[in-house]
């Protein structure tokens, strides 16, 4: 099966938006109307940003350590989960009722606890990451591995094949467009929750850049923080679409894209 033609399409309509908005936005600062000590013009964030690049790269590699190691823990204890609650019974009334009660706590009030606990470190921002990204990660990879019908079970077990055999070649294969889909929520809310960290004990990283500019009224770094936050956001999140495409070429959105793009 070969993977989805890849098309300049969507990109060069995103590039063409943005330029239009930085247009306008520099032209309204030029004109007046939006107050530069509320919205600086796009060429004094480009020059804040130029200026400030090697500060903000040590930040934003502390950020990107943090997200990366709370969504890699994420993804791999929740689909080991969703397997335990699929495959045992005990888990699944015993352990699962526990993680739907401790979903409804906001994790973003559990930041100033995870401090207090934890310190001012790099654990207590890798841990918010991992409590936001975790959820999403294991409902939708349970709704995959149970969406396969009964009836291709039971052709496999008629053709002698055991639970990890089933396990590996139907239940696992079938349940991969649920698990991109939310690992691609997931990487967003990662984000979300190293930055809350951040805010809330950090002494470094983009979240804490970003309190400090608050704090110094600094609106052109608050650009520049926004800046890399987004880039990197967009960065993680390409890397699972490009990953997913290459490993669900054959799910049915792809295949109704390609299709589409050859009419």
């Amino acid at each position: 099966m070969q993977p989805r033609e890849f098309s300049l399409q969507a990109p060069l309509m995103f590039l063409i938006t943005l330029g239009i908005l930085l247009a306008v936005w520099q032209i309204s600062s030029n004109m007046g109307w939006l107050p530069a000590y509320i919205v600086p013009s796009p060429l004094v964030v480009l020059a804040k940003l130029h200026e400030t690049f090697g500060t903000m790269v040590g930040h934003a590699l502390i950020t990107v350590l943090e997200i990366l190691l709370g969504f890699i823990l994420a993804t791999a204890g929740a689909i080991i989960f969703a397997v335990f609650v699929v495959f045992f019974r005990f888990v699944d009334r015993v352990a699962y009722p526990w993680l739907l009660v401790l979903q409804v706590i906001p994790k973003v009030a559990l930041g100033p606890l995870l401090v207090l606990w934890l310190g001012f470190g790099f654990f207590p921002k890798v841990l918010l990451a991992f409590l936001l990204a975790f959820f999403p990660i294991m409902i939708a990879t349970i709704i995959g591995l149970r969406s396969l019908d009964g009836n291709s079970i039971n052709l496999m077990r008629s053709m002698g094949a055991g639970r990890w055999a089933i396990f590996r070649y139907m239940q696992l294969p079938a349940s991969l467009p649920q698990i991109f889909g939310s690992l691609k929520v997931a990487i967003t809310l990662a984000v979300v929750g190293a930055l809350v960290g951040e805010f809330v004990g950090g002494n470094q990283g983009l979240g804490y850049v970003l309190v400090v500019a608050n704090g110094n009224l600094d609106t052109a770094l608050l650009f520049v923080s926004l800046v890399w936050i987004s880039v990197i956001a967009l960065a993680f999140y390409g890397l699972i679409a490009y990953v997913e495409r290459l490993c669900v070429s054959w799910h049915v959105s792809f295949r109704d894209s390609l299709a589409a793009l050859r009419a």
